[in-house]
């Protein structure tokens, strides 16, 4: 749970892809969420930041929709800044969604 002023402002889900086989796994932003009174003062930017660094040393995975663009918006400016810029993108036309991947092992912040 995302808290401000000890009210709820929004939630994030991380989900270890393939934990059951993956002494390694990548960790992926399942679902974020910030409710509509907390945007745009830098809650979100604050809890997505908090979110990964608490496992800094680890391979990442982002998603959104391809009619997301504020979503869309919001995690390539987070990626950019939190990773440097070093960060690839795809786009899965099947699926409509673009996919944000990067890796942290063995890097300092």
């Amino acid at each position: 749970m995302i808290e401000v002023s000890g009210n709820v402002a929004g939630f994030v889900v991380v989900l270890f892809e393939n934990l059951d086989t993956d002494p390694d796994p990548t960790h992926v932003i399942y679902d974020f969420m910030i409710l509509q009174k907390y945007r745009r003062n830098g809650i979100g930017t604050a809890a997505a930041i908090k979110t990964l660094d608490l496992f800094k040393e680890a391979k990442w995975k982002l998603a959104q929709m391809e009619n997301n663009k504020p979503a869309i918006a919001f995690w390539r400016k987070v990626l950019k800044d939190y990773t440097k810029d070093n960060y690839t993108e795809r786009y899965l036309s099947d699926l409509q969604k673009y996919i944000q991947a990067f890796d942290r092992r063995g890097r300092t912040k």
